[in-house]
């Protein structure tokens, strides 16, 4: 690769003079620094030429913004064992085509890989998720980064022996031009309303919620996770800058993410970190148990301490902090994380919470972090592969995406990956939203399919419909 420092077009040239003397191709990137820029502004601006080709993440604390458009590569996946590692290797063999480090990029520019897995490979997959196999990641063409109020401008060409240097740098220019246009954003004609909505197989699902508990107290698990669908029909396209918006606005604590893939977008506000690499350091987010938003601030708060205390949710908890610690211990000199959980809170639920903090390993990648970690207790259930199983058995549905790993890693190995819950899929006129929750030898059908419809709640309220009921 080529990082550009000197004139654009004297660096394309010369990458187009070494494709023609060995017949590969070199990719160059140019990054620079810009004024910040408004994300949805810059998002819808990209509708316009890369419409189906674009991703926007934001992380929980607002501190990063990344936003793509256009596949310069993209790397797929349909394997079940070493799908982590597939794509490692081919996001290396991508940067091999490198001739400069990429040290003086900063984090989260440059040549970056961005998407996901699925939650089980192994689960026959549906029409539903045809647009999203087992593994799929992207590198942009085009890149904004934005990191602690300070903007940058990637810009990723792969130079043949048979392109024109001037013409693509002209083409560049122009999109640019189009992506950071002066726009007025109004999306109330976006807005679509709900003609129907209906909930798959409930009555299934409180079933096989009695069937999981039933294997619990004999011993089989110690605890499962299962989830369940909602669906809903619009009376118009459902538009991913207006849901992106609503967003936004209503889930301020949560990361904020949309992939496209042609006509579908996976889109969702997760509360839930996966793992973090910033340098030589790695975090992890445990998220498990959970209680409703109070109405007033002392509803709010006595909730709060109920869940503090509830003994339930705590080794619910605590099952997600021992194995998480457990899986990090493999790939990190040392591991700190605090002895009791906190509380997080998004707009309709609070969560406990333990960060869990450590320093990698040489030789460690994010992928085999991930390999590691997924599925955590808190969306598979413990053991990890007994769990895996009852889901397979007992769930009525293909998870797709929903409660998988999603994020991005850049040239330098940095990177974050979320949980894709509080997510639906959106597919032109429909949406499938997802919910699930954590089963134990003492829950009740009932109460557990209450708590799903809470979890419901952030995406159909971003969707535009009635929220369910929390009570």
């Amino acid at each position: 690769m080529i990082a550009i420092t000197e004139h654009p077009l004297q660096a394309l040239q010369d990458a187009y003079e070494k494709a023609k003397i060995d017949g590969r191709p070199r990719l160059v990137s140019f990054v620079k620094q810009i004024n910040p820029y408004n994300p949805l502004a810059l998002f819808y601006n990209g509708r316009k030429i890369f419409y189906g080709e674009r991703f926007i993440w934001m992380d929980a604390a607002r501190c990063q913004t990344l936003i793509g458009f256009n596949h310069l590569s993209v790397m797929t996946t349909e394997q079940d064992k070493g799908r982590y590692r597939s794509i490692e290797e081919q996001w290396k063999s991508f940067m091999e085509q490198s001739i400069q480090k990429l040290n003086d990029f900063p984090m989260g520019t440059g040549p970056l890989l961005f998407g996901g897995f699925s939650f089980d490979p192994k689960k026959e997959q549906t029409a539903l998720w045809k647009e999203f196999p087992s593994g799929k990641f992207i590198v942009p063409q085009f890149l904004y980064t934005e990191i602690e109020s300070k903007a940058y401008f990637t810009i990723n060409v792969l130079i043949t022996q048979n392109d024109r240097t001037a013409e693509i740098l002209d083409w560049l220019g122009r999109v640019e031009q189009t992506l950071f246009a002066e726009t007025s954003i109004s999306l109330k004609a976006a807005e679509s309303d709900i003609i129907h909505k209906a909930e798959v197989d409930p009555i299934r699902w409180k079933e096989a919620v009695g069937k999981a508990t039933r294997r619990i107290k004999k011993g089989d698990i110690e605890k499962v996770v299962l989830a369940r669908e909602l669906r809903a029909s619009f009376d118009q396209n459902v538009s991913n800058e207006y849901v992106l918006q609503r967003l936004m606005d209503e889930q301020p604590t949560s990361y904020i993410f949309a992939f496209e893939s042609g006509d579908d977008c996976f889109i969702g506000a997760s509360p839930e970190q996966l793992v973090k690499r910033e340098n030589t350091e790695v975090f992890s987010t445990c998220l498990a148990g959970s209680i409703p938003r109070g109405k007033t601030k002392q509803e709010d708060e006595r909730l709060g301490q109920e869940l503090l205390h509830d003994q339930k949710n705590l080794i619910e908890h605590e099952v997600v902090v021992h194995m998480i610690k457990e899986a990090m211990k493999e790939s990190c000199e040392a591991i700190v994380a605090p002895s009791f959980p906190a509380l997080y809170k998004t707009r309709h639920i609070q969560h406990l919470y333990t960060p869990v903090k450590g320093t990698i390993k040489r030789g460690m990648s994010l992928f085999s972090f991930l390999e590691k970690l997924h599925p955590t207790p808190a969306l598979g259930g413990y053991p990890q592969m007994k769990a895996k199983q009852v889901i397979r058995e007992l769930e009525m549905m293909d998870r797709g995406w929903y409660g998988a790993p999603l994020g991005w890693i850049d040239g330098q190995g940095n990177g974050e990956f979320i949980v894709g819950i509080r997510s639906a899929l959106l597919r032109k006129k429909e949406a499938s939203l997802f919910a699930g929750c954590g089963i134990v030898a003492e829950s009740d059908p009932e109460s557990e399919y209450k708590e799903t419809n809470i979890k419901f709640n952030p995406m159909l309220s971003a969707l535009g419909g009635a929220i369910h009921d929390t009570q």
